[in-house]
C-alpha cells in the first residue's frame, strides 16, 4: 500500500535574507524548491516554457542518483541546468549552484523593491503590453505561420465588421486584420532594399534559437539573419512573416 504524501516548508537563511524552502514527497516521487520574492529555484519537475511566457524567474537544478533532490537544502550544491529568460536576466547561468542562484534572486528582489511603483512625472501610467496589430493579405497563410510554425493559440475574436484573426501568446495577443478598402495596406511598407534587422520588428522568445533553424528550413521559411549573439547573451534569428513583417526569434545562449 502506498504511503501518504507529505509536504513541509521552512524558512532558510541566505546571505541576503530568508527564502522559503518547500519539500513534497509521495510514493515514488518528490520535488523541492526554494522560493524568493523574485522567483524560484527548484528541481527538474518545474517546466520552463509556461513561466517564461509570463516573464517569471525559474531556475532548475539537476540531482543525481547519489544525491537526489528531496529537501530544499539538496538544491544548495546541485548545478543549474536550465532557467527562464527572466532568471537569466538576474545573472543566473548554467553550471552555477542552486545556492548561488537563490542569492542572485534575492539581490534581484532587493532591486525590484527599490524601484518606484510608477513614474510620477508621466501623464499616463500604462499597465501592460496588450497586443500587436498587423494588416495581412491572406489569413490562412498568416494563421499557418503564427499558429502552426510559431505555436500561438487561435482565440475567439469579437464580431467586427471586417475580417481578421486573434492569437494568444502568454498575456499578449496578436491581432490580424485582413486587408480591405477601409484598412491600411497590408505588409511591410518599406521597399525590399530598405528592410533591415536594425529597423522596425517584433521579437518572440523561443526555447532555443539555434534549434529553430532546421524547423524553419523544413517549412521553407527564409532566414534573413542569424543565428547570432546579442550583447546581452541572447541568440537571435530574424525571419519574416508571409506579409514581410520582420520577426525576431531569440533565446538565452546555451
Amino acid at each position: 500500500m502506498a504511503s501518504l504524501p507529505s509536504s513541509s516548508s521552512r524558512w532558510i537563511q541566505f546571505k541576503h535574507g530568508y527564502a522559503l524552502g518547500i519539500c513534497n514527497l509521495w510514493d515514488k516521487g518528490q520535488y523541492c524548491s526554494i522560493i524568493t520574492p523574485a522567483g524560484i529555484v527548484g528541481c527538474g519537475i518545474y517546466d520552463l516554457k509556461t513561466p517564461a511566457e509570463f516573464d517569471q524567474a525559474i531556475a532548475i537544478a539537476k540531482g543525481t542518483p547519489a544525491n537526489p533532490l528531496k529537501e530544499p537544502e539538496d538544491l544548495f550544491e546541485a548545478k543549474i541546468v536550465g532557467m527562464t529568460p527572466k532568471a537569466a536576466s538576474f545573472g543566473i547561468a548554467l553550471g552555477m549552484t542552486g545556492r548561488e542562484a537563490v542569492e542572485l534572486m534575492q539581490i534581484a528582489s532587493l532591486k525590484i523593491e527599490a524601484l518606484p511603483i510608477e513614474n510620477p512625472t508621466s501623464l499616463l501610467q500604462v499597465k501592460a503590453f496588450d497586443h500587436i496589430t498587423l494588416v495581412v493579405k491572406d489569413l490562412k497563410a498568416s494563421q499557418n505561420f503564427y499558429v502552426n510554425i510559431l505555436g500561438m493559440r487561435l482565440v475567439p475574436r469579437p464580431p467586427f465588421s471586417f475580417d481578421g484573426l486573434w492569437f494568444q501568446l502568454g498575456r499578449v495577443q496578436m491581432h490580424l486584420i485582413l486587408e480591405y478598402e477601409g484598412s491600411s495596406p497590408a505588409g511591410n511598407l518599406l521597399p525590399q532594399e530598405k528592410r533591415q534587422t536594425r529597423g522596425p520588428h517584433f521579437a518572440f522568445e523561443v526555447a532555443d534559437a539555434d534549434a529553430v533553424i532546421d524547423i524553419l528550413k523544413q517549412n521553407n521559411i527564409p532566414i534573413l539573419s542569424g543565428p547570432k549573439l546579442r550583447p546581452d547573451g541572447y541568440v537571435q534569428v530574424f525571419i519574416s512573416d508571409p506579409d514581410g513583417h520582420m520577426v525576431e526569434l531569440c533565446s538565452v545562449a546555451k
